[in-house]
This record gives structure tokens, sequence and C-alpha cells, in this order.
């Protein structure tokens, strides 16, 4: 999920009107859940900034919720902090700035800790721009089915532009997720399209959950490097009893195998 909204001044110039957001649902075996809801802003003044708020709209606390920003292959950290049903946190983070001019994706995952213990996080990926960055001639999106087990889905990109580009793509996914392989080099002709398929695998994901996933392809063209993001979500199959079918046929196939067994005991016991 992608919203767009006006950024606000910074200084004499602003970073583009570019916001993003995404949400995490995991709903636990009651009723209670953890929802996280992102959002990130990013700016430009002498140096880039990230303001990223998240607030938790489900009806448990996220515990130790702490924001990692990967950028430019740099790693920030934001305050820990412990978000209760209903809460909001906002931190601001400053990155350096690019040594190019262009559009670069940051990294986020937030990372918390539910009541019990169990960890997750919830990605979001923007896009911060240097003054002088240039349009990106090439558009993504995505196309997601719903997971059970595993799903099938496909990335878009098109480009506008008068040359080919190739560039390099990467898949960012919570952690409940996984897809192989992560990151792969595309290109895009001129004047065309290509059509990326992507298999999405569960790894650890709870039924009837939602799962931001993001996938960003980055490129340089005319000493400027470019950014295309597209971003969904992926559902989950609301299966509650998934998983409880093998334990079930285990304890069963158990069962048996102790009853051929206290029989075969006893015939020997008669013989003896």
């Amino acid at each position: 999920m992608k919203r767009a909204r006006s950024g606000r001044e910074a200084g004499a110039r602003r970073l583009g009107p570019l916001a993003t957001c995404a949400v995490l649902l995991l709903p636990g075996v009651s009723a209670a859940a953890v929802t996280l809801h992102l959002d990130a802003e990013s700016r430009f003044d002498t140096a880039p900034a990230l303001r990223l708020t998240a607030s938790n709209m489900g009806d448990e606390a996220a515990h130790d919720a702490v924001p990692e920003v990967l950028f430019q292959h740099r790693t920030y950290l934001g305050e820990r902090a412990t978000l209760a049903p209903g809460a909001r946190r906002e931190w601001l983070l400053s990155l350096a700035a690019p040594r190019d001019r262009g559009t670069f994706p940051a990294i986020v995952r937030v990372r918390f800790a539910d009541a019990h213990g169990e960890r997750g996080s919830t990605p979001l990926v923007t896009l911060v721009r240097t003054p002088d960055a240039t349009p990106s001639p090439v558009s993504a999106s995505l196309r997601l089915e719903p997971l059970a087990g595993a799903a099938s889905g496909e990335l878009r990109l098109e480009n506008a532009g008068l040359r080919p580009v190739a560039g390099r793509l990467a898949v960012i996914l919570p952690d409940a997720l996984h897809t192989y392989p992560e990151s792969q080099p595309v290109e895009v002709a001129a004047r065309g399209r290509a059509m990326v398929p992507l298999v999405i695998q569960d790894a650890g994901a709870r039924p009837g959950g939602q799962y931001p996933l993001f996938a960003v392809l980055e490129y340089t063209e005319d000493g400027a490097h470019h950014a295309a993001l597209a971003a969904g979500t992926v559902s989950v199959a609301g299966n509650p009893t998934r998983g409880r079918v093998p334990l079930l046929v285990g304890l069963l196939a158990l069962s048996a195998s102790l009853a051929l067994l206290a029989v075969a005991w006893r015939r020997a016991a008669r013989r003896g």
C-alpha cells in the first residue's frame, strides 16, 4: 500500500511529495493482535531526513519497538519504545547525503515483540531524492495472490524512456515471508515493459494476517541514480487448523504404534 501526500518545506527546498505507509497485522491464537501502521516522509535540505511514524492500531502492545533504516549501505537506529494499543510514536532520523544526485531507497524495518515475547517486524520502503533529481522513466506495480503455504505474484515494469534500462531489483519482505532470489538483475527495453515473476513462501505467517511487500528497481542513467518502487500486501489464508492436521496424524500414528507394542509385550510375556 502506498500513499502520496505533500511533504513539508525543508528550508528553501523540499523533497517532492513522497510519503509511504505499510501495515502489518499479526493475529494471535486469541483475539488480541499487534497491528502496526507505518508512515514515512523523506525530505532533503542540506542533508536528507526521514520522519517515521508508527501507530499501533491493534489491541495488543508492541514492546521494544525499534526502527532500523538501511540507506546507502549504512544502518541507522531509532530509540526503543513500547506502543500500547492506540499509541503513536514518531522518529526523526538524519541520514548521510548521497555522493551522487538522484533518487535512493530507504529501507525501514520496525522490529518489536508481542506480549508473549514473539518477535516480528514491519518493513517499509520510501524514496529519498536529492534536490536536483530527475524523474525516473520507469514505473513499477505489483500483483500478489493470497498466501496458502506459497503464493505467486508478478512485478510489472514499464519504461517510458527512449533508452533501455538495466538495473537490479530487490524484494523487501517481513520476517514471516520469504522469496528467492531476493535480488536479481533486470532489463527493460526502451518504450517496453518487463514482467518479473515472484514466488512468496510462508516462513511463519499467521493465518488471516496481512503483510506488506515492496519491490524496488535501482539503476543509473546519465550519471544519476534512479529508483522505481512498487508496494503491495500479501493476505494469508485464514485457516486456523493449519499445522494441526500433521500433529494430529502424528499423535494417532504414535498411539497405534504404542498399542501394537503393548500387544507384542503381552505375547512375549505369555511365551515366557
